[in-house]
């Protein structure tokens, strides 16, 4: 999976390959659409048997639809915002598909992100209600409004600062400060004035979304899509030049803005990962230790999603310090006040919808108690972890 997803294409594999576990990986670390970007139907249909290279290839056109879907309703909100001289920023996977670093089809997505002007994020919300977008039933976050619907469907997080990327060494980033320091790329061919980050931007903001505030939670987000995205926009090598910048600046530029909430190891960590895997280096040798901070990073990735009791283990991450503007008391107040106070969307998530109405009642009486039951139960994991696998 690794040497398809990130190494020299039609790199010879030495070891041995039973096509169907191949899927397997890929769709749990969600990279079979990349490697079927990457590889072509030709290449796998050699390597794997058909069901198996078939299977790579559903997976690479519905991550192309999905793509194509989510650029369609970037352009719907950009003819929104226009009448109301409203400023736009693609971000994550539509700027990177819509500026050309991602190939389609090579990524999927579960929705759209866009960056409005701080103090008019939500007029774009409400100007897309009245067009009759619907509430998702989720809540609010620090840095984005409550995700909307598309009534065909389709989400979009309307943010309103780009949390942990920090221009000025302070507040996140906003469309405003973007503006100031000259890092926004705009797009002719959509309406109205909608830009992408600068390379940079893009880059750091991968940094900090997959390690620092997606770190510790890995079914929530595989880290593998963040290395994915950093090699896409060109870290993994110090002479590559994408945007006119070689990789190592960027990487050095990336690294400066997210400083705060991802330490300069942690940073240095991915970028080495993000070149040693494009070279086809093997980091996972049985008889080795893990020598470098990208193969201690590698084998935190996939542990996170291969072995239950370390995945467990890390749910006490909610405890760690996440990437925020607020006070480090208040975040972690405004956090536990969230994880026990659910909205009707996340019910539904999390525990799956009641029978009627009076069950959310009952899903919220007893949702303290499921997170004490929880928190012992992670905390134990922990320590029997830790003195199973010193």
């Amino acid at each position: 999976m690794l040497l398809r997803a990130f190494g020299p294409p039609g790199a010879p594999f030495a070891g041995p390959l039973d096509p169907r576990d191949a899927l397997v990986a890929a769709r749990r670390f969600e990279m079979s659409s990349r490697i079927a970007s990457r590889q072509g139907r030709e290449r796998l249909a050699g390597e794997l048997e058909p069901a198996a290279a078939a299977g790579f290839q559903r997976d690479h056109a519905a991550a192309a639809a999905t793509g194509l879907r989510f650029l369609a309703l970037a352009g719907e909100v950009a003819e929104a915002a226009a009448p109301l001289d409203l400023p736009l920023v693609l971000l994550k996977f539509a700027a990177l598909e819509k500026a050309g670093f991602a190939a389609l089809g090579a990524r999927s997505a579960c929705d759209l992100d866009i960056l409005a002007p701080e103090e008019r994020a939500e007029e774009l919300q409400q100007a897309l209600l009245a067009l009759g977008w619907r509430h998702s039933g989720m809540p609010a976050m620090e840095h984005q409004l409550p995700p909307i619907e598309h009534p065909n469907g389709g989400v979009v997080e309307v943010h309103r600062l780009i949390l942990g990327v920090r221009l000025d060494g302070g507040a996140s980033a906003t469309v405003e400060a973007l503006g100031r320091h000259d890092l926004l790329r705009p797009f002719a061919d959509l309406p109205g004035r909608c830009a992408a980050p600068a390379v940079e931007v893009l880059a750091a903001h991968a940094l900090v979304h997959g390690l620092g505030q997606h770190g510790w939670w890995p079914a929530s987000y595989s880290l593998l899509k963040t290395i994915a995205d950093l090699i896409d926009l060109g870290a993994h090598h110090p002479d590559t030049t994408p945007d006119t910048m070689p990789g190592a600046t960027l990487a050095a530029r990336a690294a400066a803005l997210v400083a705060q909430d991802v330490t300069a190891a942690e940073a240095a960590a991915a970028f080495e990962l993000c070149a040693a895997l494009s070279e086809g280096t093997d980091l996972l040798a049985m008889d080795a230790e893990p020598s470098t901070g990208a193969a201690v990073l590698l084998r935190h990735i996939l542990a996170g999603r291969l072995d239950a009791e370390y995945a467990t283990s890390m749910r006490l991450g909610f405890f760690r310090p996440q990437p925020s503007d607020r006070r480090p008391v208040i975040r972690f107040v405004r956090s536990v006040l969230a994880a026990v106070f659910l909205t009707r969307g996340q019910i539904d998530a999390i525990y799956g919808p009641p029978r009627s109405s009076l069950g959310y009642l009952g899903r919220r009486l007893a949702r303290p108690f499921d997170l004490l039951r929880r928190l012992g139960r992670y905390s134990a994991r922990t320590v029997r972890l830790r003195l199973d696998r010193p």
